[in-house]
């Protein structure tokens, strides 16, 4: 019997930990506090666009460690395609765009790329986020 590629289950793993897609309501309140935490002006809201990195808060999910190796952050790119307002419904659907073996000084390792594509409520694209995760210890 052959064993699994690491790879595919590697992609299998994340796909499980970020679940399907995810539709939340852009609150002013969670807007505030997010421009609070920056030290950013929030008096006001009202038919403003909300900042676009405000979008990365939403479709979180708990991150809890691979279950084999270790992964670290290896970058993020983002696009914002257009403005975000208090009160737009957002779905946040998740997929993995790629799992490319390296080899490091450590062994073979794996480069996984996934993106996160953020709609409104009118089904128009706002946004992407593509994030690399280096997992090692496969």
């Amino acid at each position: 019997m052959s064993e699994a590629d690491p790879a595919e289950l590697i992609r299998a793993e994340y796909l499980a930990r970020v679940g399907g897609p995810v539709c939340e309501s852009v609150e002013e309140g969670r807007v505030r506090d997010f421009l609070m935490a920056l030290d950013e002006p929030c008096d006001r809201m009202t038919g403003q666009p909300v900042p676009p990195l405000f979008l990365l808060t939403l479709g979180r999910t708990r991150r809890p460690q691979p279950s084999r190796g270790s992964a670290v952050n290896a970058g993020n790119d983002y696009e914002f395609l257009a403005p975000v307002y208090v009160g737009d419904q957002i779905t946040v659907s998740r997929s993995v765009l790629s799992v490319e073996p390296k080899e490091g000084k450590a062994g073979r390792m794996y480069l996984l790329l996934s993106q996160a594509t953020y709609t409104n409520q009118r089904n128009e694209i706002v946004g992407y986020s593509r994030i690399r995760i280096l997992r090692w210890g496969w």
